[in-house]
């Protein structure tokens, strides 16, 4: 895993050995201005009546150019900062069906690790840890809490946030410093979503505008407007070590930016009203709904019948292509 260090010489020097210079503000500027050009090239076009299939796999090929593109035109490189997915996982007791949790468990953590910029690391907490390959990978770390199970359906939540708690102390007590990103269980991320963070300008928080959603029971993925109101896997912070908290207890969660991971994510502009943020229209996340244990489901908050319709979209059936496209399907 790379970790910046200053070395007094203004070179930035890497866990692995490696010495990459310090961009000049000219650099930092050009970089921020051909990052602006290139999005501004992917988001001209009118996506109001376009969101067909045919549609939603332009939108998925445009990403490849655009991370490709930038690549080949940015001299500057990775900016340098580890990404952490944070994950709560539900309890066994408390599922509906344990393999089903794992194996929805299991993609996500596919999508993640087969990324292609892997500066990452998975930090999961739970109360049984999932019997998956997954999970004896370098790059996820569990971690097993020992507080009571949720008894109720309206106690979910707070079980959700008690662990991204925990998860949170963590962090600080190695040292880490970097970008995290809360992560719901179900969710897929794109393989280049890593690779796009770590090669933008560096910046507080980035929020996904926009998103896919799955309806897993009726077989239909759209694109979705607004992806951070409905969906919590939905935005990445800047935090430097001293913006975790010290433990896991909600006072001391509060007393940093660590707190604004556990407010409800629709209301994530609010909190950065005066921080450098960067809206992202890339649809990096799939929000994965009716896999037989949706927490949104179960309390009654989306129902079955949510469809592109219902956001003003087209959608066909999607099949192998866009688990493959994900790379879940390997």
């Amino acid at each position: 895993m790379w970790k910046k260090q200053k070395d007094g010489k203004g070179w930035w020097k890497m866990k692995t050995g490696e010495r990459t210079k310090k961009p000049s503000a000219a650099e930092k500027t050009m970089k921020e201005h051909s990052y602006k050009a290139l999005e501004a090239e992917y988001y001209k076009e009118d996506v109001s009546k376009t969101s067909d299939i045919t549609y939603i796999k332009k939108r998925l090929d445009k990403i490849d150019k655009h991370l490709k593109k930038n690549k080949a035109n940015d001299r500057t490189g990775a900016n340098g900062v580890e990404v952490a997915f944070g994950i709560s996982l539900k309890s066994k007791k408390v599922s509906r069906n344990w393999i089903k949790v794992q194996n929805n468990l299991s993609k996500t953590l596919k999508s993640i690790l087969n990324n292609t910029d892997q500066n990452f690391r998975i930090i999961i907490a739970g109360h049984e840890k999932p019997n998956i390959e997954e999970m004896n990978h370098e790059r996820v770390t569990w971690l097993s809490v020992a507080f009571s199970r949720p008894r109720y359906i309206h106690q979910y939540s707070l079980d959700k946030f008690r662990k991204r708690r925990v998860i949170g102390a963590y962090l600080r007590r190695i040292g880490f410093n970097g970008y995290f990103m809360p992560l719901d269980a179900d969710d897929w991320i794109h393989f280049r979503f890593v690779e796009y963070i770590r090669t933008a300008p560096i910046s507080d928080a980035f929020i996904l505008n926009k998103g896919f959603m799955a309806n897993l029971k009726n077989n239909q993925v759209w694109l979705k407007d607004r992806f951070f109101i409905g969906c919590g896997s939905s935005a990445v912070f800047y935090f430097s070590n001293r913006d975790f908290p010290r433990t896991s207890r909600n006072r001391d969660v509060r007393k940093t930016k660590f707190k604004w991971t556990i407010w409800p994510h629709h209301k994530i502009t609010q909190y950065l009203r005066s921080k450098n943020y960067r809206m992202v229209d890339f649809p990096f996340v799939t929000w994965v709904l009716f896999h037989g244990d949706n927490n949104s489901v179960i309390k009654r908050k989306s129902s079955s019948r949510v469809s592109p319709h219902k956001h003003n979209r087209i959608s066909k059936n999607f099949g192998d292509w866009f688990y493959n496209y994900f790379k879940i399907n390997n």
